[in-house]
């Protein structure tokens, strides 16, 4: 039996026992690395100087985007098809943290609180919602995440290609931060009536971090980094970033709502929409 305490969410609970099974499946050096990664960033978030603090520089740059731009949402896009389910990870670890509308003392917060995160790894974004983020008319700051040398697996034949990547990981921080203007478009000879449609406004906020490797330290240092990005925004806001009260309130009603589907109960209180779902849901079964 493997312990844990219980005030350990789940979000939060990989870097303790419940990675058993990934420090099986990496071994126990990997982890330890990983865990040292931890460790580093919590040691730099303790100590660092406010103006040094990487965490908290994070933590106030979403605050000033949400309640000064409006901005909704957050993009993290690694360049690393390695790391193309760590957005999908940051999206529990953010949002179940600081997708709260009340304070600690319960009462209605009066500014925005955490954004929606969202991304892909970014050569594939880059042909689908990055046209968004150039030319479209939200503000939607982005973390750039990138890495000096490839992994070691991959081999030296597969270095340039890894260089391209990178050109594209700089090349999009550049555009999005400066665009290009309309009269940088009318030197290229475009034809007048294309000269909008060319143009890119620019000012859009991207933070760019890179390592020297993707390696189990650098992978616990990335975790740990948003880890007290969220908790610096979940102070600065006053809400309790280690409930979850919105998941339990699912798992209740699914709970009442099964029956209903598997033996055609009657559930008190069952609202006219979500009855009518069930009704359907039950004749296309058969039942």
């Amino acid at each position: 039996m493997f312990e844990f305490w219980d005030w350990v969410g789940g979000r939060y609970s990989y870097d303790s026992a419940i990675g058993l099974s990934l420090m099986i499946a990496i071994g126990p050096d990997n982890f330890r690395a990983m865990l040292d990664g931890f460790h580093l960033i919590d040691e730099h978030f303790r100590t660092a100087p406010p103006e040094a603090n990487a965490p908290l520089l994070l933590g106030l740059l979403g605050v000033w985007y949400g309640a000064f731009f409006d901005a909704q949402s957050h993009a993290v896009l690694p360049y690393s098809h390695y790391l193309s389910k760590f957005t999908a990870y940051l999206q529990q670890l953010d949002m179940e943290s600081n997708g709260k509308y009340v304070d600690r003392q319960g009462q209605p917060v009066q500014w925005q609180t955490g954004p929606v995160v969202w991304g892909t790894p970014g050569t594939n974004g880059q042909h689908a919602y990055y046209q968004l983020l150039h030319q479209g008319t939200k503000m939607i700051p982005a973390d750039l995440l990138g890495f000096v040398r490839p992994v070691a697996e991959l081999g030296p034949e597969l270095s340039a290609q890894h260089d391209l990547l990178m050109a594209n990981l700089f090349a999009q921080g550049q555009a999005l931060a400066f665009g290009k203007t309309a009269d940088e478009v009318r030197a290229e000879g475009v034809p007048a009536e294309q000269v909008p449609h060319r143009t890119f406004p620019g000012n859009h906020p991207t933070t760019t971090i890179l390592a020297a490797e993707l390696s189990p330290s650098v992978l616990g240092q990335l975790v740990a980094l948003y880890e007290h990005k969220v908790f610096v925004q979940g102070a600065i806001w006053d809400i309790d970033s280690f409930d979850q009260w919105g998941v339990e309130l699912g798992k209740v009603l699914a709970k009442r709502v099964e029956p209903a589907l598997t033996e055609g109960a009657d559930v008190p209180g069952l609202d006219a929409s979500t009855a009518a779902l069930v009704a359907t849901y039950r004749s296309l079964r058969g039942r």
